[in-house]
């Protein structure tokens, strides 16, 4: 039954060869571009994931504001960061386990 099924598939791709063509390219166009998504998907979550404490990982964003009135992200903080943030923040569970 499946050999009849593949023969006819077989004689309608040799019959209309770009009508298969276009939907062959398609399919392994879609195919390929789920693929590269799904493993991009896959570095981004997998980033810092090696810490013993990654859960516990944050990131420090500082919003710039220009004086023509923009503003812009900068990932980058002072060095004098980490200090104030100790005094800031009391002591809880996650400075405990990461020592800033």
């Amino acid at each position: 039954m499946f050999k009849n099924y593949f023969r006819v598939a077989w004689r309608n791709i040799i019959r209309h060869k770009g009508y298969s063509f276009i939907n062959i390219f398609g399919l392994a166009v879609g195919m390929a571009s789920c693929i590269m998504i799904l493993l991009w998907v896959q570095d981004e979550m997998s980033y810092d994931r090696f810490h013993k404490n990654a859960g516990a990982i944050h990131r420090v964003v500082v919003q710039a504001t220009e004086p023509g009135g923009g503003s812009q992200s900068l990932s980058q903080t002072p060095p004098n960061l980490a200090p104030a943030l100790k005094a800031e923040f009391p002591k809880s569970g996650w400075q405990r386990a990461i020592s800033i």
